[in-house]
């Protein structure tokens, strides 16, 4: 198993955007569920009134026999990366088991307050500190629909590992707009079959190309 994508991995290093100013940027590589993909319209005038881009990612962490999950909501930067995701959303929406590979950049932490329900899933009309992680995604290499590949990053330039070029202005502004990033994370134990949680091979040829065809649109 590959271990660069089979775990999660942070790298610091230096690049030089149009403008010429130097930046460090911060990379998170790793596999994990996609899920809450959806089309944000923040309040404002300009640019930030511009709609965006979000999803959020179950990535995993740990033992590969029983993994641990960290929850990461995500304004989706670039192109190529934009047009993978929206080619993956009617699957997410129908929840299907969809599996990425992908790259973030920008991460930071972002506390908030959250509804506390009970074990049936009840409102209980109280409030609790929670935190989840927030950045940009940059590139996804891989996707799974339902243990299917369907889609796979052609080997080349990583020309949207930068963050300060995929668009928008800074790090913490990514997705403080999305009203919707505030609802109760998804458990990790959705999934209880932990042999069905056994992360796929990013490597696999795509063996089922009607499959690949119906997300041609994502391919570069």
């Amino acid at each position: 198993m590959n271990k660069s994508v089979n775990s999660s991995s942070q790298s610091a290093q230096a690049a030089s955007t149009d403008a010429g100013k130097d930046f460090f940027n911060l990379h998170l590589s790793g596999i994990g569920y996609l899920s809450r993909v959806r089309w944000v319209t923040p309040q404002g005038r300009g640019r930030k009134s511009e709609p965006f881009l979000c999803c959020a990612i179950n990535a995993m962490h740990g033992p590969v026999d029983d993994p641990n999950y960290s929850y990461l909501d995500l304004r989706v930067s670039g192109e190529e990366a934009i047009a993978v995701i929206e080619q993956l959303q009617e699957a997410v929406e129908q929840e299907r088991k969809v599996f990425v590979s992908f790259k973030v950049g920008d991460i930071y932490a972002h506390s908030y307050e959250r509804t506390v329900r009970d074990n049936s899933g009840r409102n209980t009309g109280q409030k609790e500190p929670a935190a989840l992680i927030k950045g940009r995604l940059l590139l996804i290499n891989m996707a799974k629909v339902d243990d299917e590949l369907v889609y796979q990053r052609e080997d080349g330039d990583d020309q949207h590992s930068q963050p300060a070029q995929a668009g928008g202005e800074g790090g913490q502004d990514l997705a403080d707009d999305d009203t919707g990033a505030h609802e109760p994370q998804p458990r990790a134990g959705q999934r209880d079959d932990r042999a069905e949680r056994q992360p796929p091979r990013a490597s696999v040829p795509v063996r089922d190309r009607s499959a690949s065809r119906s997300y041609g649109g994502a391919r570069h």
